[in-house]
């Protein structure tokens, strides 16, 4: 029987009904799409997943700093980390400030010859679309009103921003350094990681820091940033053998609970001559690594074993040949100084097509650092 056209709107309404109810499951398909991809395209402002992954924004050292005094009790511990001709050129100008240190050949001061330097690598990381962002500078007077004078026997030096934190994953992690000299550094962070770290999707852990002029006890965690390599839900972790530089092996134990079971987190012990593990190791793409294998002490990482490896000696590392900045799988910036001009390095690298950017960084490089320590990635992600 037809529908009396006394009543059209009843036929009208039932068949907006009918398309109401065929349209629904459309709609609501439609809507739950858009709110997933909505939720996938949200990226916290931290995350590192690989070593190699894409750099994206970074965060570059400044030229600020003070060699330590030569009454420092560790001083001398740490010296053995660096050439002979280095470890000299650091007792003649113990003391001192960055800015007061004269190059006699050029009449520039430390500071200025640091600057150069990190403008080169920052006008290399812009041409490649990497964002750049520098920490506040850190003054005597701040250290003596924050932390106190006799601090200052010390040193402090913000030229290395890696040491001090890493993040892994969407988690930023403060570092409780075992070198006296980079203690007061995190102060040069605060305001990039107050608008960062306290954003949505972002951990932010910090671990018990130490008195600064008290030598730790063996079981205080100690971890440096140029110890962790991330991989994945691999997470390498170095630890020197030398007493008064580097990672311990509590800091391991530190950062394994902290990450609990979602990563597999690696102990890399090293021989005592090696400041950290980003100096005999670097993975500029998945699968190839730049190793110097007899730094380690209980052989390669089972993780990059199988791996194609470019091999450099142990002369080569304590000029910081290894110590490199993969920006994606196809840029790899690399440092070269007076002592190494880095050609073999280049070559290999340029043989499985990788472009090389070189950057002049001996005056880091006589600081004890090259470009991984000269930066710390804030968003690096694999494709």
């Amino acid at each position: 029987m037809a529908p009396s056209s006394k009543h059209p709107h009843l036929m009208e309404g039932s068949r907006m009904s009918l398309g109401s109810l065929i349209m629904f499951p459309v709609i609501l398909s439609l809507c739950f799409s858009f709110n997933l991809s909505t939720a996938e395209a949200y990226e916290p402002p931290v995350y590192v997943d690989y070593e190699y992954g894409d750099l994206k924004e970074v965060i570059v050292g400044l030229p600020f700093g003070m060699t330590p005094s030569l009454s420092a009790p560790w001083f001398e511990n740490a010296m053995k980390v660096l050439p002979p001709d280095e470890a000299e050129y650091a007792r003649k100008t113990a003391g001192m400030l960055w800015t007061d240190m004269i190059d006699p050949k050029t009449g520039k001061s430390e500071t200025e010859k640091l600057e150069e330097e990190n403008l080169a690598l920052i006008g290399i990381l812009n041409s490649l679309g990497v964002k750049v962002y520098r920490p506040r500078e850190i003054t005597v007077d701040f250290i003596k009103e924050n932390y106190g004078s006799d601090v200052l026997e010390n040193g402090f030096s913000q030229d290395f921003p890696r040491d001090n934190m890493a993040v892994i994953g969407n988690s930023l992690i403060e570092f409780n350094l075992r070198t006296p000299l980079r203690k007061v550094d995190i102060s040069g962070f605060r305001e990039i990681l107050l608008e960062r770290c306290t954003k949505e999707g972002v951990r932010w852990f910090s671990m018990p820091h130490t008195e600064l002029l008290a030598p730790p006890s063996p079981d205080t965690p100690l971890l440096e940033g140029g110890d962790v390599i991330v991989l994945g839900r691999t997470i390498l972790v170095g630890n020197t053998l030398n007493p008064s530089v580097g990672s311990n092996e509590a800091g391991f134990r530190w950062l394994k609970n902290i990450l609990g079971s979602s990563y597999d987190v690696v102990r890399v012990p090293l021989r005592e001559d090696v400041l950290h593990l980003d100096c005999v190791l670097s993975v500029p793409r998945r699968g190839l690594a730049i190793v110097c294998e007899e730094a380690f002490v209980d052989g390669l990482p089972d993780h990059i074993k199988g791996w194609d490896l470019i091999k450099v000696d142990i002369e080569s590392v304590r000029r910081l040949t290894v110590n490199g900045i993969p920006v994606d799988g196809e840029n790899y910036i690399m440092s070269f100084n007076e002592h190494n001009d880095n050609r073999y390095l280049q070559a290999e690298l340029e043989k499985r097509n990788i472009k090389v950017h070189r950057v002049f960084f001996g005056t880091h490089n006589g600081q004890g650092g090259s470009l991984r320590c000269a930066t710390q990635p804030v968003i690096r992600k694999i494709r």
